[in-house]
């Protein structure tokens, strides 16, 4: 597990455990513990921001799909080392199911276990003996009293089956995106946004696009190794920072 959503933000982690706290009058509650690692002054600020606001809504990922709840700040703490926007920043966060977000799964998941559980199938008729149908036959000569042995209802769904067209049929629903696309996904979108507002700027003549590039490259070179090296590393950053310089 890579990352989890805060309040919908994705959070990048360096280790999760989950475990569980029996409760004496309700369904137990899941805990979290976190290791977040950010490095500088504003992303210490925002985790900071993200962990003060509870109940926080906390989005888990999982092989099928997210599990969300709902949960406070049971124990939080960190440390720093480094100055300014070089340090970085160790979080330890544990956090605590509410008890409303566990009954509210408790209470999911006996519904879905009342769904699961099979109907009894209808009794079918005894097929008639063979030699009593052909006496039956031979003395009423009338083929509508031949009955065919079987349920009623599966006959009507075999026809429907051959009725319904292959187009008609539903699709299987899409698998949710991975957390790797989706934290790709945000970042593209955050850079089309800075792009659109750039674009204005410059329409509107309160910036220069020079302006904006020279400062772009310069702060390239004196920040974004440091501020890249805990997400993807110091190798992969400083080769990014050496194409973008080369582009």
């Amino acid at each position: 597990m890579d990352f989890v959503k805060l309040n919908g933000t994705p959070v990048r982690v360096t280790s999760v455990f989950q475990r569980t706290v029996e409760q004496p009058d309700g369904p137990p509650l899941r805990e979290l513990e976190l290791v977040v690692i950010v490095r500088g002054t504003m992303a210490h600020r925002s985790l900071l921001a993200l962990l003060a606001k509870e109940p926080i809504r906390v989005d888990i990922p999982s092989s099928t799909h997210w599990i969300t709840l709902e949960a406070t700040v049971a124990a939080a703490h960190h440390t720093s080392s480094g100055t300014g926007e070089a340090a970085a920043h160790r979080h330890d966060v544990t956090l605590r199911e509410t008890q409303e977000s566990a009954d509210r799964h408790a209470a999911e998941q006996a519904a879905q276990a009342a769904e699961a559980v099979p109907e009894p199938e209808p009794e079918l008729e005894p097929e008639p003996e063979p030699a009593a149908v052909a006496e039956a036959v031979d003395a009423a000569a009338d083929l509508s009293e031949v009955r065919v042995a079987g349920d009623a209802t599966v006959w009507a769904t075999a026809l429907r089956q051959l009725q319904t067209p292959p187009g008609a049929r539903h699709a299987p629903a899409e698998p949710p995106l991975t957390p790797t696309e989706l934290a790709g996904v945000e970042a593209v979108l955050v850079g089309l946004r800075l792009e659109a507002l750039i674009e204005q700027l410059t329409a509107t003549g309160l910036v220069r696009r020079s302006a904006v590039e020279s400062n772009f490259r310069r702060l390239i070179q004196e920040r974004f190794v440091a501020e890249a090296t805990p997400v993807v590393g110091e190798h992969a950053a400083k080769r990014a920072m050496r194409e973008l310089l080369e582009s």
